[in-house]
């Protein structure tokens, strides 16, 4: 389906107009039954009048983006250089002929503008946890989005969202934000008026944030970096975020603007850590590890043949902590309640568990809760596998 509005605007479509309208009559005269398309935000089975091309739609958030977008009405152009399996959980997201898909590699420019050349708003999740022969930090972070702003510039694209990160920052220890940061840079030098989303770390379903330290119970002991009571996190509901996008995809009034995304709860790593292992029924047992240590066992892992699971990078990254700018748009200047932990964890977590134990974690399921930020002191006189806020309600009882 081509944008009316680019038919309109574009003279190298002009000249298909009249293709166009033949194919739309013999399209009606071979049949007797209306439409019921609608127009508007009706659901999977309307056009809201917005088409959006969504680069990295098969990620994580991709698929809750696209999501969020189809299922009110918006037409999609999802880009994809991997094979038809990776895309056909993204095609039931929509009606028929509502997502369209094209192949493309972000080195080749002219796939970028074909992907682009009907869109009125793009949205840029490209992103990559660890390097790779084919893609450095710079080539994925950077080059890339500079081509995609380059490319919606050229295609008169009204609005251009840049998803990068909470920390990104010009003087990170870690060159993953610095990339982060290099890569906002470079779509605000080709297109000044893109919006650039900040979101903290983010956690749901397929997460490598929540789901991570579940699978390290199979470890003897989980090592923590000051064991984890020296880094600080905003976690975000990956949901929300997807909420986000799409309210700034569907308003032009937020372009040029930067807007940081982070969950409405503050804790310690550490916190988070043993919110998990209440969750899932494992005992937690501790190691206190030097950072220099932790990033040399991230570093052993990269020497795999295969999937890198761990990277000195993302050691890194995961003590980083997150702090918000004061004078950034959040969740509030969008109309957003960002959930909390604990509406969600559970769902996220219960597959971790132990399936004897699945009726008796059921009943228990709303007494599991992450402490809030506590002095270290105080929190460390706390058993490892109960939290303040457990404590406190098994004395009222």
């Amino acid at each position: 389906m081509l944008s009316l509005r680019r038919i309109i605007t574009s003279s190298s479509l002009k000249s298909q107009l009249p293709v166009l309208c033949e194919v739309s009559q013999r399209c009606n005269n071979h049949t007797t039954y209306p439409h019921t398309l609608k127009y508007g935000e009706g659901g999977r089975l309307s056009f809201n009048g917005n088409v959006v091309t969504v680069f990295g739609a098969t990620g994580v958030l991709g698929r809750y983006l696209v999501s969020q977008l189809a299922r009110m009405g918006t037409q999609l152009i999802v880009p994809f250089r991997s094979s038809e399996d990776d895309i056909r959980d993204i095609r039931v997201s929509g009606d028929l002929g509502q997502i369209v898909f094209l192949n493309y590699d972000v080195r080749d420019y002219e796939s970028i503008v074909k992907s682009l050349s009907h869109s009125n708003v793009a949205v840029n999740l490209i992103g990559k946890n660890f390097e790779t022969k084919n893609f450095s930090y710079k080539a994925c972070h950077v080059d890339a989005a500079e081509a995609i702003a380059s490319a919606a510039a050229e295609c008169q694209v009204d609005n251009l969202i840049h998803v990068s990160h909470l920390l990104a920052k010009d003087d990170s220890p870690s060159e993953f934000m610095r990339m982060k940061a290099a890569g906002e840079k470079a779509v605000l030098g080709k297109f000044p008026t893109a919006t650039i989303v900040r979101p903290a770390e983010a956690y749901g379903d397929e997460d490598l944030y929540l789901n991570r330290y579940a699978y390290m119970r199979k470890l003897p002991r989980v090592p923590l970096v000051g064991s984890g009571w020296d880094t600080l996190k905003r976690p975000v509901y990956l949901r929300d975020i997807a909420k986000g996008l799409r309210a700034l995809a569907m308003d032009p009034s937020t372009a040029g603007k930067v807007f940081e995304l982070y969950g409405p709860e503050e804790y310690h790593l550490r916190e988070i850590v043993e919110y998990v292992y209440r969750q899932i029924k494992e005992d937690l047992n501790v190691v206190n590890i030097p950072l220099e240590w932790y990033q040399n066992i991230g570093k052993l892992f990269e020497l795999s043949p295969f999937h890198a699971r761990w990277t000195k990078e993302q050691v890194t990254r995961e003590y980083l902590t997150e702090v918000a700018s004061p004078d950034a748009c959040t969740f509030a200047d969008i109309g957003i309640t960002p959930t909390n932990l604990n509406e969600v964890g559970g769902g996220i977590l219960r597959r971790h568990r132990p399936p004897a134990l699945a009726e008796q974690l059921l009943r228990e399921e709303d007494n599991i809760r992450p402490s809030h930020v506590v002095d270290k002191a105080r929190a460390e006189e706390v058993p490892v596998t109960v939290s303040l806020l457990d404590r406190v309600m098994t004395a009222k009882l």
